[in-house]
Formats: structure tokens, sequence, C-alpha cells
């Protein structure tokens, strides 16, 4: 992954425009505009006894939400080998929106990647 400027990136010889929507402390809340849409981020409460959250992300465009889904943040100690990615593709009618979520040695990264689709 190369990053172009501060939107862009090239990712396998494809061009993307990215947003972060975290990194490091993580807030289990937020919105961000990205490429027209509304993304929203919560928590309903704390579920499990390790510290671990169910966020539930919505995207929307205008007022009408266009698809929605469920991301589990489960805390957990990682060796200095171990990366743990999850991956969330959203299928639109003019593009490919992707959430990659990465955790690695106790340090987090949420982004959205968009690419058109041609």
């Amino acid at each position: 992954m190369t990053i172009l400027n501060g939107t862009m990136l090239r990712l396998k010889g494809e061009v993307y425009e990215y947003a972060v929507l975290g990194v490091g402390n993580l807030s289990f809340s937020g919105k961000i505009s990205f490429r027209g849409y509304q993304i929203t981020w919560s928590t309903p409460k704390n579920l499990t006894t390790t510290g671990g959250q169910r966020i539930d992300f919505r995207i929307q465009k205008g007022n009408s939400i266009v698809d929605s889904f469920v991301y589990w943040y489960i805390p957990f100690q990682l060796d200095s080998f171990c990366v743990s990615i999850y991956t969330k593709p959203i299928e639109l009618p003019e593009e490919e929106i992707t959430f990659v979520f990465i955790h690695i040695e106790g340090k987090d990264l949420w982004m959205v990647l968009a690419k058109n689709k041609y």
C-alpha cells in the first residue's frame, strides 16, 4: 500500500480514495462524510466481560440508509508477529466501499477505502 496524498492511495496497482476512521486509541462512536455518504458508528453498551464492544456501522446517502453492519471489537493480546485484519466490503451501485480494521500489538487502525466500478 502506497499513500499518494491525504485522500488517495495505491493498493495492488489500483488507486483508492480513503479516509481514516480511527488510529491508536479508537473512539467507539463517531461520524464522517465520505464520497457523498455519511458513515456513523456507535456502540450500544459494553457487551463482554473482557471489554469487547459491539459497534454498529451505518452508511447513509441523504436521508436514506444504504447499508449497515456490526463490527465486534474484541481486545486481545497478540505477539509481535501477529496481525488481525478484518474487512467488510459494501457494494453500492457505482462503487465499492471497503472497511478495514487492523489490530497489531495493542494498536489499531480503522479506515475506509472506495474504488469506482468500471
